[in-house]
């Protein structure tokens, strides 16, 4: 047992301290076997959970959920670091001077005699900087070896199209796009209906792909755009389930044109409500 007694900080270094030390003392072998368990890897699937409810109470505009949820992002990126200063790696000051020493490199139009006007001039020096001053170049034979295969795919797919466009290969309009993409599903089509699952799950690769395109074209984040697509159908649904129970429709097949009537309901009283 470890004697602790929380007092809330007056101070952010105060906060932070807190929390690194609570974290140090779980990590401890008289803290929790769990947190002694864990190492970079798990802790950063926590850390991309946490960050993306941080985005659905930022969604929900809830403050105190928005609060708690950045939190515990916080919470995993220090866990995280505990991990490797235990191991030796670095420590948390390592890291945050490393990220200050880059801030203030990375914006000699702040800190320094450059010009930037507007957001893409910034992002001109930026990248300048990345490549001329870090040497952050792709390698000779991979250029996309900067994009980190660890990504998730669509983020994936997001960055290779970014990648791609800064050296001018991208659609002149929307208007290609929309046309890829219809290309795309019509070759998914004829994949299906040659019943070859390969050949499929290509095309399939190649519409989503697409999709991506047009959503990247569109300044849309496709992670966030599905989120919000996933968060609706999963309460519409659930009002659907509500409501057949107390029609008493079960929930079967042979029910389902019950269910897309009360589906369309549910829908129709949401744009009326302009949900």
């Amino acid at each position: 047992m470890i004697t602790y007694e929380h007092k809330d900080a007056p101070t952010l270094e105060a906060a932070v301290q807190n929390l690194y030390r609570i974290l140090t003392l779980l990590r401890s072998p008289d803290g929790c076997p769990w947190d002694r368990e864990q190492n970079p890897i798990d802790v950063s699937k926590a850390l991309i959970d946490e960050t993306y409810e941080y985005i659905e109470a930022l969604q929900d505009e809830n403050l105190q959920a928005c609060a708690e949820e950045i939190g515990d992002v916080l919470l995993n990126a220090f866990m995280i670091t505990r991990i490797h200063e235990e191991h030796g790696d670095f420590t948390p000051i390592d890291a945050i001077n490393i990220v200050c020493a880059k801030l203030v490199r990375r914006h000699p139009h702040v800190f320094g005699h450059a010009e930037a006007q507007d957001s893409s001039q910034v992002l001109d020096l930026w990248n300048k900087i990345k490549e001329d001053v870090e040497g952050k170049k792709a390698r000779s034979d991979d250029f996309f070896s900067r994009i980190p295969k660890s990504l998730p795919k669509l983020e994936e797919a997001w960055e290779i199209q970014k990648k791609m466009k800064k050296v001018g290969f991208d659609w002149p309009d929307v208007a290609g796009v929309l046309a890829k993409v219809d290309e795309e599903r019509q070759e998914l089509v004829e994949a299906i209906e040659e019943d070859d699952l390969q050949h499929m799950e290509e095309e399939l690769g190649d519409l989503l792909f697409a999709v991506v395109n047009l959503a990247r074209y569109l300044h849309i984040n496709p992670s966030l755009a599905l989120h919000k697509s996933n968060r609706k159908v999963r309460q519409r649904f659930n009002a659907v389930v509500q409501r057949s129970t107390e029609r008493a429709i079960p929930l079967t097949w042979e029910h389902v044109d019950a269910l897309n009537v009360i589906w369309n309901e549910v829908k129709k009283e949401e744009k009326n409500n302009g949900v």
